[in-house]
């Protein structure tokens, strides 16, 4: 084991012995994870919001989509340069090809001109792309919506948490403490108290000072480019109605054939985790009117503008040289593989990269940051019981994603002293177990 070996492999024993600690917020985030997970899992098998289970769902269309995103990564070039083409011509969309994620993030800016101020909803892109650390640094002020997301920014909450529910970790007193604190206003310890509060305080804010809002897609129809948003709290439907302009940040990985496959992107996302996706927008041009003689004018009562920024970056390259990671095009960021993961359960946001909970984040991690920091993020604690992949609604294989990662780290003397004396074992008496 290597010298950068050993100190990657205390870092991660000293966030497992976090775990010890019930007061840390490794051991707060674990608790109620687990919870969270066994809920899920267990109402997979249920019928008690339609006709079939969760499960039975999946089953049905999972063929379907995982045909979907295999043509797409087939036909990577095509797909893009059709989306593109129809965007910019039919939807009057204006839109940017980033080849890179610097590239990105120079068109966001640029879009951004001299705002002070982004609103924005719930964008895995954004951090991947790291769009979120350029507006940081030139102190750009971003205004979460998600309330999730709102919650990690009140109680300034920098642990890696669960994308679809990020403030999931706090409990009802935590909350009106901190709304206490900050507003000094007194509520009670109810979750529809607290709703009612962002309501009456936050939403006025959102449907009357909104400029400039960022998002990115469930899914993009190559056929119609057309953009689809899925959302339960209506945060979403302001920030692409009650705005200027409207900016979509999406890896061109969120691209599917045509507009029935993205909607059934969006039905799987919310089935797989039966949570009700309340609206569902579908957005094929900025706002407009043609009510004045037949003249068509653009930005009516919506956005008057609507930007794209697709984003390649390792994506084509990965379907091109059919890299270990190419299946994380196959991805439709449903997270079911978070709720099933051993790991996960196990560890909760020990096992994490910056970008969020679970395997396919670490595996992001390394993508943009490379083994060590994989390592860093608890590569290890992975038991390769492949729950994950047998789960998957669109056959991404994390499990064998995961175990190239744990064969790189190894041959770099990255893996844990248990794993190395295994190792010896097994090459030199054949025999694990002596």
């Amino acid at each position: 084991m290597s010298e950068k070996g050993k100190e990657l492999y205390e870092h991660v024993q000293q966030k497992i012995e976090a775990l010890k600690d019930k007061d840390s917020e490794y051991a707060k985030f674990a608790e109620i994870w687990r919870l969270a997970c066994l809920g899920k899992y267990r109402s997979y098998d249920l019928r008690y919001l339609y006709e079939d289970t969760s499960r039975e769902y999946i089953e049905k269309y999972k063929p379907a989509i995982i045909e979907a995103k295999e043509k797409f990564v087939e036909n990577i070039d095509e797909y893009v340069e059709k989306c593109i083409n129809v965007m910019e011509k039919t939807n009057k969309f204006k839109v940017y090809y980033a080849k890179t994620n610097e590239e990105a993030q120079e068109a966001f800016m640029k879009e951004l001109g001299d705002a002070k101020i982004i609103y924005k909803s719930k964008s895995l892109e954004a951090k991947d792309i790291g769009i979120m650390d350029v507006l940081k640094e030139n102190n750009i002020e971003i205004k979460e919506t998600d309330l999730g997301d709102v919650l990690c920014q009140l109680f300034e909450y920098e642990y890696p948490s669960f994308t679809l529910a990020p403030g999931v970790q706090f409990s009802e007193e935590e909350i009106v403490a901190k709304i206490k604190e900050k507003y000094g206003v007194e509520l009670e310890p109810d979750p529809e108290k607290i709703v009612q509060f962002y309501r009456e305080n936050y939403r006025p804010e959102l449907l009357n000072d909104v400029k400039i809002s960022l998002t990115s897609a469930n899914a993009i129809s190559a056929h119609d480019g057309t953009i689809f948003l899925l959302e339960n709290e209506g945060n979403i439907s302001l920030l692409t109605r009650a705005v200027d302009k409207h900016i979509v940040v999406a890896g061109i990985s969120k691209i599917v054939p045509d507009e029935y496959d993205a909607f059934m992107v969006g039905k799987i996302q919310e089935r797989i985790t039966n949570v009700d996706a309340g609206y569902i927008s579908v957005i094929t041009a900025p706002s407009g009117t043609s009510d004045i003689r037949g003249t068509r004018v653009f930005g009516m009562y919506g956005a008057k503008e609507v930007v794209v920024i697709l984003v390649d970056d390792w994506r084509t390259k990965a379907a091109k040289e059919d890299l270990f990671y190419k299946d994380m095009l196959k991805c439709i960021s449903c997270k079911s593989c978070d709720f099933v993961c051993t790991a996960s359960r196990a560890f909760g946001n020990v096992y994490a990269s910056k970008y969020g909970i679970g395997g396919l984040n670490i595996v992001r991690d390394y993508i943009h940051n490379g083994i060590e920091e994989a390592v860093k993020d608890g590569l290890f604690l992975c038991t390769g019981c492949s729950n994950c992949t047998n789960w998957c609604p669109s056959g991404v294989d994390l499990a064998e994603m995961m175990k190239n990662l744990k064969k790189i780290a190894t041959e770099k003397g990255l893996c844990p002293p248990s794993l190395k004396k295994y190792q010896e074992k097994i090459l030199g008496g054949k025999n694990p177990f002596k």
